[in-house]
């Protein structure tokens, strides 16, 4: 009978040992799966802040490029209504 638990006892215990061995490595694989998706994410984020930086310079420059032409219009316009006025003055009008 004594016997008999011993071998009972090396049987739980062995697979006790094997389980924590078990779960220490899934545990392991675990953390180190996060790990690297945390990495990922990190980088994945740095990226989107590089390409927002970029995208507001270049809204910025757009704005800047918009108001020139804005501008050069308000003067084509001017241009054009004196024009008009110099050929209606012209023709008599």
């Amino acid at each position: 009978m004594v016997s008999d638990l011993a071998g009972y006892a090396e049987i739980v215990g062995g697979g006790a040992l094997f389980l924590m061995l078990v779960f220490r490595q899934i545990k392991t694989g675990a953390k180190a799966a996060w790990r690297e998706e945390a990495e990922a994410q990190t980088a994945k984020a740095a990226r989107l802040a590089d390409d927002v930086s970029r995208l507001i310079d270049e809204v910025r420059l757009l704005r800047e490029e918009n108001a020139a032409l804005r501008e050069e219009v308000r003067e084509l316009r001017s241009e054009n209504r004196e024009l008009r006025e110099h050929i209606d003055n012209l023709l008599g009008n």
